[in-house]
């Protein structure tokens, strides 16, 4: 942008005609600069902690009493010589740094300034408590935000006791998101490590795409490398990272100045969209072929869908995207001001995002909205729980009243029907929701309709795509509002896009991990199967499992499950286990608890706006960017259909997933700082690969719900059987101890299975069928008859017999008795 006669020259909005110039007033600009300078205001504590060079002689002009928060010296240095701009905010410079290191002492006639002020102590304010950070500003390290996370009523520890983080990027190997103990988390001069790499990594943004993508690009480099910064020590618990309140006083800042001068409001709106799991999984009878394609692409089009909705309505109200709180798990929520135009904008964006899901989802997805009025005293710790709840409250009660703004302006509930579309070629073959129009080549020559055949497209591309780009350029997937995504593998150079999205790193523009991940067939797998005679050749092809199977392309149902039996390792041994799949879905236990009274209640809540954007962040990290690593690492053959926000749902061969269910609850564990007000349960089904995914479905969510009618919830179920999760584990132990009795021929197959009904009988017994109780002598006139103890180690003796003996235990014991058979069942 050039400031030209109080003018401000921005490149076009997006949909406009790039030769017409766009001419903002100047107030706009300073509203924009001051986004920036909010940004930015306290990056100067990484380099004063990292040692690096400070403005000289600025005291006076900056520092408080002249002496105390020096960090705003190091900011003023840091943009002065130190930060990379695009050109057309060159001249700039000196007014971003000026705005930025004065936020301590405001200059009283800019009004952009004092907003500055205001929304650091907004934030700050809302943050900061007392505690003990533990060590001097140097070596003090961020405190986990769950670790004072209580649902008991109890009051968080503070001091050496606390799980903090590492000082290390975001993305890095070592999974920096696991907190640790106070002695764990390294050197004072960690910090000049973090700041040279952020340094490093700043000069790789692209500077001559606009002041936009820059602005996203900037917010990914801090967020990469500022998440892991307490952006206060002194005083306080440091338990809000450096980038969370640089983006919440950003938040603030930009809502406070779109106000009119003296009547700051803020205005807390968003939306929640329903149907999720009816649409991804709404693939009617359709069974493996093609429908790997359409779950991702399904589940990609939500999100997808949700960030259109929002990029859209920033656009209409001139606003950047730090007024992104959330935007996780088909929910966002936006900080806005409160101001007439913007509730007339709504008003507008919501009934457009309405009859545009009624017409073109055919009412299958609603998107349900939400506005709260916030003063700005409701940031207060003791305030903000209460709205949060009201504002939770209110999308709850939407959720009750779809399309209710249509339906008021008596829009027909009935949708009128093409009978002429559908006699050409009857209904799509994928949705079964509309006619088709045409056959999808290269699938199986379906007929389909346009929005099915573009998510058939968007699933083979998604493996290998890079980037998303969010503009209004014809042949891309549409979205609300003449909005369309492409998704490209190579890094996009023009900079006309609305939103350019980085799906696989946090290098540059919007970073934004879209789990996704997908088996595909490599050369080892080729050679590995040829090796162990799976595969055959059927016209120069590859097959196996009755799927063709060429290097690159992705596994079908039927080859995961294939990949579920176990190859022979001797001569003279048989192919064993089941060719099953075993979908996995897990979610996290008491969230709506979590986000209010984990945090305390009333004048005790230690609730803000800051801690909610941090812990919805870091779940959604969680989710849907460590476990794709976990996944595409260490369970190569798990299909992710969905995983963010606080929920996934995975499919795969049924022993490695269930491998991976374990995985999971011990990351998770690791991860909130192994406290056990925060948990998560799963279900897991047990199924063939032929049976309709929308089926699978269900049997997963069965399963869920089994787990989560425990009473303590925190547990999964498998077989039927529910367990908490150290007894998941356990079971899974003593399956893989019963399978290994199998195979030594210690006991029989046959022994396991009668196991099994001796366990049931016993839950049987339990239940008041008093006739069960035989199952003790029968079991143990198996045991004389079967076991042979002269060939069992008498350890494994001693514990078969136990096993039987343990009334509390056994009926949970058809877990693992279950893996084993199903471990050691001989397959042809």
């Amino acid at each position: 942008m050039i400031v030209r006669e109080g003018l401000v020259h921005f490149q076009p909005t997006v949909g406009m005609d790039p030769g017409k110039t766009v001419q903002i007033k100047e107030g706009c600009m300073k509203k924009d600069l001051a986004v920036f300078a909010a940004l930015l205001h306290d990056v100067g504590k990484l380099a004063q902690r990292a040692g690096a060079p400070t403005s000289q002689g600025m005291d006076q002009e900056y520092c408080p009493h002249g002496s105390t928060h020096r960090h705003v010296l190091y900011t003023d240095y840091f943009i002065e010589h130190v930060l990379p701009l695009p050109p057309e905010m060159e001249a700039l410079r000196g007014k971003l740094a000026r705005m930025a290191a004065a936020h301590h002492r405001p200059d009283a006639d800019s009004r952009e300034e004092r907003m500055l002020h205001l929304a650091d102590c907004l934030s700050s304010g809302g943050d900061r408590m007392e505690g003990v950070a533990g060590g001097d500003y140097k070596s003090a390290r961020l405190e986990s935000v769950f670790s004072s996370v209580r649902l008991d009523g109890s009051t968080p520890e503070s001091g050496e006791k606390t799980r903090r983080y590492r000082l290390s990027a975001l993305d890095a190997a070592d999974c920096p998101i696991f907190p640790l103990s106070a002695e764990q988390t390294g050197s004072k001069n960690s910090y000049a490590k973090l700041h040279e790499d952020f340094c490093a990594a700043l000069e790789a943004i692209p500077l001559r795409m606009g002041s936009r993508h820059y602005l996203h690009s900037l917010v990914t480099v801090l967020e990469r490398f500022t998440w892991c910064v307490p952006s206060s020590t002194y005083g306080t618990r440091a338990d809000i990272s450096l980038f969370d309140h640089s983006v919440t006083t950003a938040a603030i800042t930009q809502a406070l100045l779109a106000c009119p001068a003296n009547e700051e409001r803020f205005l807390l709106f968003g939306a929640d969209i329903s149907g999720i799991q009816k649409f991804i999984f709404g693939v009617g009878g359709q069974a493996d072929k093609g429908a790997g394609k359409l779950l991702r692409a399904r589940s990609f089009l939500l999100q997808a869908l949700t960030r259109s909705v929002w990029l859209i309505l920033l656009e209409r109200l001139q606003l950047s995207a730090v007024a992104k709180i959330m935007d996780a798990g088909g929910r966002f929520i936006l900080l806005l001001p409160d101001t007439e135009p913007v509730h007339r904008t709504l008003d507008t964006l919501e009934d457009e995002v309405q009859h545009w899901l009624l017409e073109d989802f055919q009412g299958r997805v609603v998107m349900n909205f939400a506005r709260l009025p916030l003063r700005p005293d409701d940031l207060k710790r003791e305030r903000f729980v209460g709205c949060f709840e009201r504002f939770h409250d209110a999308l709850e009660q939407a959720k009750l009243h779809p399309f209710r703004t249509l339906f008021r302006d008596r829009v027909s509930p009935v949708l009128p029907v093409n009978h002429e579309e559908y006699r050409k070629l009857g209904e799509c073959a994928l949705c079964h929701a509309c006619p088709a129009s045409g056959p999808e080549k290269g699938d199986e020559n379906v007929a389909a309709c346009p929005q099915c055949r573009h998510l058939v497209r968007i699933g083979r591309q998604l493996p290998e795509a890079r980037f998303l780009v969010f503009d209004r350029c014809s042949g891309g997937l549409p979205l609300f509002g003449g909005l369309c995504v492409r998704l490209e593998k190579e890094r996009p150079q023009s900079g006309d896009a609305l939103d350019i999205v980085s799906m696989r790193d946090r290098t540059a523009f919007s970073a934004v991990p879209v789990a996704g991940f997908v088996p595909v067939v490599s050369r080892a797998d080729l050679s590995r199967w040829q090796k162990e005679g799976r595969l055959r050749e059927e016209e120069g092809m590859p097959v196996l499992a009755g799927e063709p199977c060429r290097e690159g392309t992705p596994k079908t149902f039927a080859v995961l499950a294939e990949e579920a039996r176990i190859a022979p390792c001797t001569e003279g041994e048989t192919w064993r286990s089941v060719a099953c799949l075993a979908a996995c879905k897990a979610d996290v236990d008491n969230l709506g608890l979590l986000f209010g009274a984990g945090f305390g209640v009333g004048e005790e809540s230690r609730f803000s706006l800051s801690r909610f954007a941090m812990l919805a962040r870091m779940l959604n990290h969680f989710f849907a960017s460590h476990l794709m690593h976990v996944i595409e690492r260490d369970f190569p053959d798990i299909y992710v259909v969905f995983a963010g926000g606080d929920d996934l749902f995975v499919l795969g061969p049924w022993a490695e997933t269930v491998r991976f269910a374990a995985r999971l609850q011990e990351d998770f564990s690791a991860f909130s700082g192994n406290n056990p007000a925060i948990t998560l349960s799963a279900g897991l089904a047990v199924v063939r690969p032929r049976l309709p995914v929308r089926t699978i479905r269900e049997e997963a969510e069965k399963a869920l719900e089994k787990s989560k009618a425990m009473p303590e919830k925190n547990a999964a179920t498998l077989f039927g059987v529910s367990a908490s999760w150290p007894e998941f584990h356990s079971q899974l132990k003593r399956g893989d101890w019963l399978e290994e009795l199998c195979l030594k021929g210690h006991v029989t197959q046959g022994f396991v299975r009668r196991l099994l009904g001796y366990a049931r009988d016993c839950r049987d017994f339990a239940n008041g069928q008093i006739r069960k109780g035989l199952y003790l002598s029968h079991l143990a006139y198996d045991m004389a008859r079967n076991c042979d103890e002269k060939k069992i180690d008498p350890e494994d003796m001693k514990k078969l017999k136990a096993l039987g003996q343990d009334k509390e235990n056994f009926p949970r014991a058809e877990l693992s008795i279950s893996w084993a058979l199903y471990r050691t069942r001989i397959s042809g």
